[in-house]
């Protein structure tokens, strides 16, 4: 992936995003930092941005799910990173139903959930559950997703599309699960 991504955005608490159009899958691509006080992670990176200095020290990169390789690959030959299914200070929920794999990520200091492919926030239709055709079992991605309403969730970062900085809780419970 060669693709030119707008600049890191920053949305405070430690969290990060950066995203760019995917003509090849037709597809907005958002991708989550995490700047920890002795590690960062990446949730589904894609290319870096231009002109932002890459992190330095201890580096984690996270794929949401068996999907997002994305420029994992690159990352882990260019800094001194490695693949984590269990990030220091997340806790994973594993949402089976979605793509295999399917993982969300709890940060519980911030209340900030980070999530793949199961959920998406894309214009026009903001919050909404991955197509059905994306799927293993919608059925059971529902099941899977209505344990995250137990959470006490304030902020959403998703793979595709932006953040939900306030109300996130709320609005995933008027969801159809």
């Amino acid at each position: 992936m060669s693709l030119h991504p707008a600049p890191l955005t920053p949305h405070g608490l430690g969290f990060s995003t950066w995203h760019v159009y995917d003509p090849s899958c037709k597809a907005e691509l958002w991708s989550t930092a995490y700047f920890g006080k002795e590690l960062t992670v990446f949730f589904d990176p894609i290319d870096w941005p231009k002109d932002t200095s890459l992190p330095i020290g201890v580096v984690q990169i996270v794929k949401t799910n068996a999907n997002h390789d994305r420029n994992c690959q690159a990352l882990l030959h260019s800094l001194s990173v490695h693949l984590s299914t269990h990030p220091p200070e997340f806790l994973p929920f594993p949402l089976p139903g979605g793509g295999n794999g399917e993982t969300a990520y709890f940060h519980e200091g911030t209340s900030t959930l980070v999530v793949g492919d199961s959920l998406i926030n894309l214009a026009p239709h903001g919050l909404t559950l991955l197509p059905e055709k994306y799927c293993t079992d919608l059925s059971l991605l529902k099941t899977s997703l209505k344990r995250l309403l137990d959470l006490p969730i304030q902020r959403i970062f998703f793979a595709h599309g932006p953040p939900i900085l306030h109300d996130s809780l709320k609005q995933l419970r008027q969801l159809p699960i």
